[in-house]
Parts: C-alpha cells; sequence; structure tokens
C-alpha cells in the first residue's frame, strides 16, 4: 500500500518556495548592500524571513510531506528530496497518536518510533489515505499511548 499526497500537502511547500522567491527579489534589487546603514527593523526580518524559511522546509515539509510504502514485513519512507529508507518492522518500536489543531482544523498525526530514536511523523492533514496506512501500521506495532481512537 502506497500514500497519496493530499492537495493540502502543496500548502507549506509553494509557501516556502514564495518565500524564497520574494527573498530573492528583494536582495537582488538591493544588491549593493551597504550593512552599516541598514536599520534594526531589516535585521530583525531578516531574522524573521529565515526562522520562518527554516520552519517551513525542515519541520513541516521534509518531516510530514511523506511517500510511504507498506509491504508485509517492511516498511518504506521516502521524503520529498527522495531520501528512501526501510525498516523492518523488528525495528520498530511503538507508535503513539496526537492531535494537531490548525485554523483548518483538527488533524490525527501518528508518530512512529524507531531504534534509532528517530521519529517518523504520518499526518491526517499531509496524507490523503492516512486511515488505511495507520490501521496497516499500527496493526504490528504496539501503541504507546496518546490521543484517544474516538478524539475525532
Amino acid at each position: 500500500m502506497k500514500s497519496k499526497l493530499t492537495y493540502k500537502a502543496f500548502l507549506f511547500p509553494l509557501l516556502a518556495i514564495s518565500l524564497i522567491i520574494v527573498s530573492g527579489k528583494i536582495i537582488i534589487d538591493n544588491y549593493p548592500i551597504d550593512f552599516l546603514k541598514l536599520r534594526w527593523i531589516d535585521y530583525f526580518m531578516t531574522i524573521l524571513f529565515t526562522i520562518t524559511l527554516v520552519w517551513l522546509i525542515k519541520f513541516e515539509t521534509l518531516r510530514k510531506m511523506i511517500f510511504i510504502e507498506v509491504s508485509d514485513k517492511l516498511f518504506f519512507h521516502q521524503n520529498i528530496i527522495f531520501k528512501k529508507k526501510s525498516y523492518d518492522f523488528n525495528d520498530l518500536i511503538g507508535y503513539k497518536t496526537q492531535i494537531s489543531s490548525t485554523r483548518l482544523g483538527n488533524f490525527e498525526e501518528t508518530i512512529i518510533s524507531t531504534n534509532g530514536d528517530k521519529k517518523i511523523i504520518l499526518s491526517e492533514f499531509f496524507l490523503d489515505n492516512y486511515k488505511e496506512l495507520k490501521i496497516k501500521l499500527t496493526n504490528k506495532l504496539k501503541d504507546n499511548g496518546g490521543a484517544r481512537k474516538n478524539a475525532l
């Protein structure tokens, strides 16, 4: 079984790309930058753009916008940059569920723990067939707690 991405999943990458384009345009328009003449707000906005861009790329896009493939004995995990890893179900410790509240609604997330202290996040916001993947994965893993199953 393979995962399918939702249309909402492309919201964060589009936001990151638009931030990169706007930042690039501002830098190109003001290229000969004299750092001694910059105001405090220029430094603040640069830091704010950088933090937002890192958050969008590292913590939202790369961690949650993933492709999953589940077979009988193996679990394949691939992020959007195509860094593919395979796990045996014996290498996975367990899972826990949590509810994420956003402006678009409440979404369930399943966090799968591996032996190498890595956490794989399956999000209902990003995956279209989240329920089927969760059922197929959680039947073979130990439940480590989290939100109740009927929380949504």
